[in-house]
């Protein structure tokens, strides 16, 4: 993760913006909220951040790079969805009510706002950095409208062709524009011929499965850095403390002998690569859906101790049965026979009973190209052991 907080900062040394795409559970939102923090504590330090996920106690240390952008840096999170708009963002009217009467008022929104802290002489922050969580589940273009232009550093203040910004649904009177309200509490005026501020950086976060989402276009997608977040199985070797070096390929004479936790890895490993090579690499299933599986738990006394094994098998196929095969249902609509295949349905184990199994009518005289409804939750433990295990292969 570390070296992803380093490709954020370069970026933001750059002039560059920076978007994090990749498949859900890749830790892209949980990226965010801790550099949001770790800024947000006003760093005296103007060297760059680590995150080290493994380390609950400390979790950022620094390393060479420099945090180039000025510091204090005001943090602002916000999250798009299908009712964000410009408004919302950028500029918006919002009733006003007075004792002569209810008129419209302009409030700033995210974007407008950052600019105009920092043309606030009395502010405290030299730069502003704006968190936009899941940008593509809003209608990103009409959200930046016009103000897509100076998401592009060269068109701001101090760039090679800086522009006024172009607020014409504001009244100007003397050069200056009508009252704006702020969310502060505090109003501000804009002055003819206003310079967008350069100090204003933006991460985003991009989900590259989602159908429901809106795509980004590409006059948006190219005023930012693309910084993929693919599934990391390290995490998962740190998270459960395993030892990589002994994770090794199942084959017929160990599958029956692997532990709950390199299962899992195995299982995770297994289903992304025939996903990545079905689909694309984009729908692959992110680390995040196995973190929930623990090695220990604290007792009534608070001391930490290690969980049955037992446990640990029933933890896994309740991600199975509320993660897992939701999404991979979701992958395969449409594509029973791949869904199939990718589950040994028409190859199970030499022997015992094995969890997916062709649906058939009561009776079994006629059989359908479609999986049996399961909850590997329900099953008995040694067919969970000999399901999982098997679909490692």
């Amino acid at each position: 993760m570390s070296e992803k907080i380093n490709d954020i900062l370069s970026s933001w040394k750059s002039g560059r913006n920076a978007l994090l795409y990749g498949p859900p559970a890749t830790g892209k939102t949980r990226l965010i909220s801790e550099l949001f923090e770790a800024l947000r504590s006003r760093p005296k330090s103007d060297r760059g951040i680590l995150l080290d996920v493994t380390d609950a106690q400390k979790p950022f240390s620094r390393p060479e790079l420099d945090i180039t952008i000025p510091l204090p840096a005001k943090v602002v999170w916000t999250t798009f969805h299908q009712s964000y708009g410009y408004e919302d963002f950028v500029l918006g009217l919002r009733p006003d009510i007075t004792a002569s009467g209810t008129s419209l008022k302009p409030w700033s929104g995210v974007f407008l706002d950052a600019a105009l802290e920092l043309a606030d002489s009395n502010s405290e922050y030299r730069s502003v950095v704006i968190f936009i969580d899941e940008i593509n589940r809003g209608n990103a273009a009409r959200i930046f409208g016009e103000f897509m232009t100076f998401l592009d550093f060269d068109y701001r203040e101090g760039g090679s062709v800086p522009l006024p910004v172009p607020l014409r649904q504001l009244a100007y009177e003397k050069g200056l524009s009508e009252e704006i309200r702020r969310p502060s509490s505090k109003t501000a005026k804009i002055p003819d011929g206003f310079t967008f501020p350069r100090h204003i950086y933006i991460v985003a976060t991009m989900n590259s499965v989602d159908r429901a989402a809106v795509p980004i276009d590409s006059a948006l997608a190219r005023r930012f850095d693309r910084i993929e977040m693919r599934p990391n199985l390290n995490v998962l070797v740190s998270h459960w403390g395993l030892d990589a070096a002994s994770i090794t390929a199942p084959n017929t004479d160990n599958w029956e002998t692997l532990t709950p936790f390199h299962t899992a890895y195995l299982l995770l490993d297994r289903l992304n690569v025939a996903i990545a090579s079905d689909l694309g690499p984009e729908f692959e299933l992110g680390h995040g859906l196995l973190t929930p599986i623990r090695t220990s738990k604290f007792d009534d006394t608070g001391t930490e101790i290690p969980i049955e094994e037992k446990f640990a098998w029933r933890s896994l196929a309740k991600a199975w049965d509320d993660v897992l095969f939701p999404q991979l249902e979701d992958r395969y609509s449409g594509r029973p026979d791949q869904l199939l295949e990718l589950l040994h349905v028409e190859s199970p184990p030499p022997t015992g009973d094995y969890a997916w199994a062709l649906r058939t009518t009561t009776g079994g005289t006629v059989t359908a190209r479609t999986l049996a409804p399961v909850r590997m939750s329900e099953l008995d433990i040694d067919v969970i052991k000999r399901s999982f295990r098997w679909l490692t292969m």
